[in-house]
């Protein structure tokens, strides 16, 4: 199968070293075609030089599966643009933070096979040529769609699953995405707006004074949870997040680096989709509102 990732941020970049590693036949496609040469240093420190040669959008039809590890507000613009040279049995697979872009993608892709995805890997770009694989995660995913030649394709299915879950591994399947996506969701709601806030390491949001926020950001996003329908307990989103924090200690979060490189972050459709979802459903999260105003007040003076 054929497997083509949209764009070479960090986590694009890992998956095109992921590919080389497990010898799996990929492409880029990249705003310029320029061919590069990929320096990747993977989490056991081996550095790996991967020629990347870029494919034209126009080929892009040629691909099985087509990954769009971009930001959540490019989504539904790459969609847009990739749209007239797509085939309806392509499978796509969203792999961003956030939510909040999923009906808006199904809408542009009646036809086609979608999975969305969401991954607590972590690497490091500094540069357009340089990678650092950061830290192991798990990836979860589940379809939003299924294509309307699903059933025909069976055999294809096994395999395409089959080639994502070697891939993106250690992975995990879910008949309901949904609850997963919210679960990260609530991870990252907290880490990513404190640590860019504050400018911090994720590991340092242990320290004593951020307990109390962390509580109410959770108390928060857990009660919008439920009354959307999803399980959710405070006390295990705050375990869950403490977790993370631990296990991710010296990264700096994806918010971080937007804040400090004065790039847009995708806090509207992490806590702004979880201050969204409240009003419609008429509950307080004075919490998620304020990170809200802090981070786009940021992004308001670069």
């Amino acid at each position: 199968m054929k497997l083509a990732i949209v764009g070479n941020g960090a986590i694009g970049n890992l998956l095109a070293l992921k590919c080389h590693n497990q010898q799996q036949e990929f492409c880029l496609v990249t705003r310029t075609q320029q061919a590069f040469t990929l320096v990747a240093t993977d989490i056991f420190k081996h550095i790996h030089n991967i020629q990347i040669q870029p494919l034209e959008i126009n080929q892009l039809n040629k691909a099985d599966i087509i990954i769009l590890p971009v930001k959540a507000y490019q989504i539904a613009d790459s969609v847009a643009e990739l749209k007239p040279h797509l085939r309806a049995e392509q499978t796509l697979v969203l792999l961003h933070n956030g939510m909040g872009v999923i009906e808006a993608v199904k809408a542009l892709l009646p036809n086609n096979p979608i999975i969305a995805a969401t991954t607590s890997h972590a690497a490091y770009k500094p540069n357009a040529t340089t990678l650092f694989e950061t830290g192991l995660g798990i990836c979860h995913l589940g379809y939003i769609a299924r294509g309307q030649n699903s059933p025909p394709q069976r055999c294809n299915n096994t395999n395409r699953d089959a080639l994502l879950t070697s891939l993106l591994a250690p992975c995990c399947w879910h008949a309901n995405i949904e609850q997963a996506l919210w679960d990260k969701l609530a991870i990252n709601a907290v880490i990513n707006p404190l640590t860019a806030l504050h400018q911090i390491k994720n590991g340092q949001l242990a320290q004593p004074q951020y307990h109390s926020i962390i509580e109410d950001i959770c108390l928060e996003t857990a009660n919008v949870m439920t009354a959307c329908g999803f399980s959710a307990e405070p006390s295990i989103l705050v375990d869950r997040v403490k977790h993370v924090i631990e296990t991710t200690s010296v990264n700096y979060s994806s918010m971080y680096q937007d804040i400090t490189h004065k790039r847009q972050s995708e806090i509207l459709f992490i806590n702004g989709y979880i201050c969204q979802q409240a009003q419609i459903l008429g509950i307080n999260v004075p919490a998620n509102q304020n990170l809200l105003k802090c981070i786009t007040a940021l992004e308001a003076h670069y």
